[in-house]
């Protein structure tokens, strides 16, 4: 992959999370702009002929900053780029930005981060889902763990 690529996915990832940050709606109705986010993220990834990696998390949670330093791991970022789009998704205080998250089955339930994989093809599918909190705890795992759960997908 050469740099104007990286750059070019890396620029959209920020732009869709900063869009959905600044989306502080706790409404569970389909005016909330996450999901247009979402929905405009899902035709990205197709066109892109990649998975969507829906990323719940917050900047207050040191599970998901350690999350974070994970997923910049040269072994894991190249797999990520690679294979998905990413759409973080702020939470708040378990009150922002909740319709996607109810859509996607309550992942955030057992704690975050957490992640929803969604192949675009069938969006109404989700392939995989960290509905166990298994990312909770992200500040104990190692690069290891972590790349071994993406990689399947």
């Amino acid at each position: 992959m050469n740099h104007r690529s990286l750059f070019y996915k890396l620029s959209t990832v920020c732009i869709l999370f900063l869009f959905v940050s600044a989306s502080n709606s706790c409404k569970l109705s389909e005016t909330d702009p996450t999901l247009s986010v979402y929905t405009n993220s899902l035709i990205l990834a197709k066109n892109q002929n990649q998975k969507l990696l829906v990323i719940f998390g917050a900047d207050w949670c040191p599970d998901c900053r350690a999350f974070d330093v994970l997923l910049r791991e040269k072994k894991i970022s190249e797999l990520i780029l690679k294979k998905f789009l990413i759409l973080k998704i702020d939470v708040g205080q378990f009150d922002q930005n909740l319709a996607l998250n109810s859509r996607l089955g309550n992942p955030i339930a057992n704690g975050i981060p957490s992640v929803v994989i969604i192949d675009p093809l069938n969006p109404e599918k989700i392939v995989a889902s960290t509905k166990g909190g298994e990312f909770s705890t992200a500040s104990q795992m190692t690069a290891e763990q972590v790349y071994k759960y993406f990689v399947q997908y």
